[in-house]
């Protein structure tokens, strides 16, 4: 049976969208993220408040039972950001270095270093550039709860016990994917692998005792029969898809002292981070990186070597000639011994000049030089003796200088670490060079092979690594430049020297013959987003990916994170991780294409993204981050009412300036074990921007909730109204309103933000999706907790001074008591000289209510509005029944047209 004879596909026919449909889909080009009803690159639904319920009786018997459900619990893990990418997935409590290229999508992480900042960071690489190679979900493990089983019960240790009871090494390892550089190879023909770039190594210290320590005090002997192999099994604590990961090594490597096998716990002398292994993982010096096994559980011996999946199946070169998973041949060969990688093999990159570097030809000067650098390694614990650079083709090499870590060498011989190496070449003559190759030498005067070798794996890819050089322009200069070129780029980045190949050209054009016609438009796509009704869009087709989630090798996390999501990121995650075979069976899958107009979509949200995060990176001084995700304090808790509630946070790393506009909102995250729980809401302080001269950090605040913080950003915090949803014996309460009301003084939730794509600058000026309008009469239509984009907007006019916009509200609730910031608004109003007029109208009025009483119709819309005209717009944002139902229909009746004056926060 082959590695993926299970995966059987099955759809639901489905007839595609209608031709009205298509012709009245809105021009999804010029942005349109405020479309009320839709979801936006956000994710969120303008218009609409949050209608999830969560289970909360279960968090709290969680907590009760003393499990970790919040990643700040423990102090061992790191303080850096988490990713708006893994939000949705199982890593959701991880935070990670922003400097990882992700590589096979949102879930699981498989990321590199750049190239340059990895060479940078020195012989010793920190732990936040470290590579990361995970299979699944990142295990929540605890160093007081974890054990390790020795050979089936025989010695059982805990963390303290491996710690204390044994004598430990702390030593400098590389580490190497056996899939470093895999990118080349996939250039030829795709192979099964993802895109491995050049930075897939990384070496550090590793700490702990000898692996053969462990298992003598099991009782294992030294030396096992002579007329018997033996072999040594680790099994991780990872839950994956097809079963536990597991491999094996011989047990006479193990047990030889002078391999430096190792259990380790620390990785440069802390505690390992969750992504390499905590809390304990198996090194094995001079082995590629799928042979240590990470969050270790269990040890035995065999006689056998390991028959698990991930043993079989991975980690194996075989014979070019094999090009599928299935037939009799290549599953004999995918267990033959002799196709296991183990020992990594020789190599060597060339690291500067660096990707896309330039040198102008005007800055030539006669006598300068060129520092041409790089690094090299080999595995076995095998010494990289000699280290060769040629800027001719290969007809003539220079010998480069070799700089190695301190204390390279173990046991007199052996060499576990990398290299770095360089030479200095004249400025002129590498200007004129095509290209630049390096090669290096081991021990054994052996030396890397000149020409790719094609696998089906895309393993051990150690040709001559070559740098090619072009004359272009630069159009900033106005001067001609030479510009380098590496092989490949990680991941989906194209802007490597290499090409895809005409092969991989030809399976291309196939995926895209016989492709049926049904079109599918934003709206019917976005409808398919569960488990059990799954579609994704991937380069502009749309499929059915329900029956995919049971098998997928990854689980169902990178799926469902493209569930009914009409976007880029799904077309370059699969494109960057899936072979000619899921190809195949993503074909099954076919049902049509998107339209047009929701092509159009895709490639300006994408474009938009981008320009977001190169923005991103320049707004490190104010405390929310586009694309990151932000830890932040609850320092004090006012009840407004019996069931209403104001939250005081206090910003991180004193930062000082929030950097919210009027009318944007903020998500905020909290972590339980299993999922994150994710709300968007509007703070009702700060309404009015940072002064000019604000600081860019601040004291850090007291917890007092009667104290004054001004309506300006820049003190170093922020303020939500929440009405709390409590639970009762018909519904389980809303989930992150009761989490905030229970959560301690000094508990942390997460931020990310901003989000909307409306801002209110001033004066009746909007900017909606980057275009600015000016509105001088403004009606808002509010909805229960919806009133808090609403108050924002009329905070910023009535408390700014000067700003002669006018407003009215009509405001929908329940019952009186449901009325938020209700005081606050009636205050504006009252002074507001006119200005502002608020409709209060209530579902369900007590005896005494003078107002409006029903439900929010055309009659109410009108008498308490601003008619359309030329200055005039409507901003929603209720429950998603009131807003569509009867909202929407009544405005567009009116006169009022969507994206023109008609919008949802």
């Amino acid at each position: 049976m082959g590695a993926t004879s299970h995966f059987i596909i099955s759809k639901t026919d489905h007839p595609g969208s209608t031709r009205r449909e298509i012709e009245n889909e809105p021009n999804w080009g010029s942005g349109h993220n405020h479309r009320v009803g839709f979801k936006n690159k956000d994710n969120r639904v303008p218009g609409y408040i949050e209608q999830a319920k969560g289970k909360l009786s279960a968090y709290h018997a969680r907590v009760e039972g003393g499990d970790l459900v919040s990643f700040e619990d423990k102090n061992h893990r790191q303080q850096i950001a988490i990713d708006e990418a893994d939000q949705f997935t199982p890593d959701n409590w991880l935070p990670r270095s922003p400097e990882l290229i992700r590589l096979t999508g949102k879930h699981p992480l498989n990321a590199e270093p750049q190239l340059t900042k990895l060479f940078d960071a020195g012989l010793i690489t920190p732990n936040e550039l470290h590579y990361v190679r995970n299979h699944g979900p990142v295990p929540r493990l605890l160093w007081e709860y974890h054990t390790i089983d020795v050979e089936n019960g025989k010695l059982s240790l805990s963390m303290n016990q491996l710690k204390n009871d044994f004598d430990a090494i702390n030593i400098p390892v590389f580490l190497a994917c056996d899939g470093m550089r895999r990118k080349e190879l996939n250039l030829i023909r795709k192979s099964k692998g993802f895109n491995w770039g050049s930075g897939a190594g990384s070496c550090a210290y590793w700490k702990g005792p000898l692996l053969r320590d462990v298992l003598l005090a099991a009782g294992i002997p030294d030396q096992l029969r002579e007329d018997q192999r033996y072999w040594v099994n680790f099994e991780g604590a990872d839950v994956l898809s097809e079963g536990k990961y597991a491999t094996s090594i011989p047990f006479d490597y193990a047990m030889d002292p002078m391999n430096d096998v190792i259990l380790a716990y620390h990785m440069n002398d802390v505690a390992l981070p969750p992504d390499h292994g905590y809390p304990v993982r198996v090194i094995i010096p001079g082995y590629v990186g799928g042979r240590n096994v990470k969050w270790l559980k269990r040890i035995w011996i065999s006689e056998q070597e390991n028959d698990s999946h991930y043993h079989i199946w991975d980690n194996r070169v075989l014979p070019s000639f094999i090009t599928d998973m299935e037939s009799e041949f290549a599953e004999t060969m995918f267990r033959h011994p002799s196709t296991a990688c183990n020992e990594q093999n020789l190599n060597s990159v060339i690291v500067r000049p660096e990707q896309g570097e330039r040198i102008h030809l005007a800055d030539v000067k006669a006598g300068a030089s060129y520092r041409i650098k790089g690094f090299a390694y080999d595995g076995g614990g095998h010494e990289v003796q000699k280290v060769e650079i040629s800027l001719d083709g290969g007809e003539n090499w220079l010998y480069c200088t070799r700089e190695f870590p301190e204390a390279p060498i173990r046991h007199g011989k052996k060499f576990w670490t990398w290299l770095h190496w360089h030479v200095d070449v004249p400025l002129s003559h590498l200007v004129q060079a095509r290209e630049i190759k390096v090669r290096c030498f081991n021990v054994f005067k052996n030396s890397q092979p000149e020409k790719p070798s094609w696998n089906i794996m895309g393993m051990m890819n150690n040709c001559w690594y070559t740098v090619k050089s072009e004359i272009v322009d630069d159009a900033d200069r106005g001067s001609a430049c030479v510009l380098f070129r590496h092989p490949a780029e990680p991941g989906t980045g194209d802007g490597g020297w290499m090409k895809p190949s005409f092969v991989n050209q030809v399976e291309a054009a196939k995926r895209g013959a016989g492709t049926p016609q049904k079109q599918f438009t934003r709206e019917e796509i976005e409808k398919h987003d569960k488990e059990d009704d799954c579609w994704i869009v991937v380069d502009g087709k749309v499929y059915d990916a329900t029956s995919v989630i049971a098998w997928h090798p990854g689980g169902k996390a990178p799926i469902m994170a493209h569930a009914g999501r009409v976007h880029q990121e799904a077309t370059e995650e699969f494109e960057s991780i899936h072979d000619g075979f899921a190809y195949e069976k993503l074909q099954e899958c076919l049902l049509g294409v998107v339209t047009d107009k929701a092509k159009n979509f895709i490639k300006k949200n994408a474009e938009k993204q981008a320009a977001e995060k190169a923005q991103s990176r320049s707004n490190e001084n104010r405390a929310l981050q586009k694309h990151k995700w932000i830890p932040t304090k609850l320092i004090a808790r006012k009840a407004l009412s019996e069931d209403t509630f104001s939250y005081t946070f206090q910003l991180p790393d004193h930062k000082a300036v929030l950097g919210l506009g009027t009318c944007q909102h903020v998500f905020i995250g909290f972590h339980l074990l299993d999922k994150m729980v994710v709300r968007s809401y509007t703070p009702t302080r700060p309404i009015l921007p940072a002064p000019k001269d604000a600081p860019g950090e601040i004291a850090e605040q007291d917890g007092d909730e009667n104290a004054d913080h001004g309506p300006a950003d820049g003190d170093g915090t922020f303020e939500l109204v929440v009405k709390t949803y409590f639970p009762d014996e018909k519904q389980p309460g809303g989930a992150m309103s009761t989490i905030l009301h229970s959560m301690p003084i000094g508990g942390q939730v997460e931020i990310r933000g901003p989000t909307g794509e409306i801002t209110y600058e001033g004066n009746g000026r909007f900017v909606i999706d980057g275009e600015e309008r000016i509105y001088k009469h403004v009606s808002l239509v509010l909805g229960g907790s919806g009133v808090t984009p609403g108050y924002s907007l009329i905070a910023r006019i009535f408390a700014s001074g000067g700003d002669d916009t006018e407003v009215r509200v009509v405001d929908a609730n329940k019952t009186e008591k449901d009325i938020l910031l209700r005081e606050e608004l009636d205050e504006f109003a009252r002074s507001s000289c006119g200005r502002l007029k608020i409709t209060h109208v209530l579902s369900h009025p007590g005896d005494g209510w003078e107002g409006l009483s029903g439900h929010v119709d055309g009659k109410i819309l009108r008498e308490n509005l601003f008619a359309p005209s030329d200055g005039s717009a409507v901003f929603l944002c209720g429950p998603p029944t009131m807003i569509q139902k009867a909202v929407l229909p009544a405005l567009k009746e009116w006169g009022y047209e969507e994206d023109k004056n008609l919008f949802g926060f």
